[in-house]
């Protein structure tokens, strides 16, 4: 009998750590829709040369990204290069975190040479009713906008409807992943 109640008993416990496993909350990290080095390796294919170089961000320059990113705490900026064989610049990506409306979020942006975005790409996001902003038909609305733009939703940037705090978060990503690349990179060229 009491190993009839043990197996029972046994049985339960699996049941009910399964049964509540499956309806915590997510929260505590972001979903990864896709790994950096997938991420690089889509965006860098093909270079001849490849390098990485971090910027730190200097007090004067929080300031002047505080004028177009108030909530901004980026202390420095990653830029991965793809460079030709005579060592040029061809392109220069950035991934950047940024507060989302339910979450953290992990941006990329890819410039080319001239300061013109290639691309943008969510890497990871906790936004469920932002999941819009994540789908390639919302984001190919950055390419080719330049760093000069101002990537404010409603002006030059087309929101998500239902999803306006997830907008503005990449938005906002765009204009900091910008002054981070005339800042730093353009400079260089």
């Amino acid at each position: 009998m009491n190993s009839i109640v043990n197996n029972f008993l046994n049985s339960f416990i699996v049941l009910s750590a399964v049964l509540s496993l499956a309806f915590i909350p997510r929260s505590a990290n972001a979903a990864e829709l896709v790994s950096l080095k997938d991420y690089l390796k889509k965006e860098l294919a093909g270079a001849a040369k490849m390098s990485k170089e971090n910027f730190s961000v200097s007090a004067d320059k929080k300031k002047e990204l505080s004028k177009i990113a108030p909530d901004a705490q980026d202390e420095q900026f990653t830029f991965y290069y793809a460079k030709k064989a005579d060592g040029a610049l061809d392109k220069a990506c950035t991934v950047v975190a940024q507060q989302g409306k339910e979450g953290p979020m992990s941006i990329g942006v890819c410039f080319d040479n001239v300061g013109l975005v290639q691309s943008v790409t969510i890497l990871s996001s906790e936004e469920e009713h932002g999941k819009k902003v994540a789908e390639e038909s919302w984001l190919k609305q950055f390419k080719g906008k330049k760093v000069s733009d101002a990537f404010q939703v409603g002006r030059d940037v087309d929101g998500v409807s239902g999803a306006t705090m997830s907008s503005k978060a990449v938005a906002e990503t765009l204009r900091k992943s910008s002054f981070a690349f005339s800042n730093f990179v353009g400079n260089k060229k």
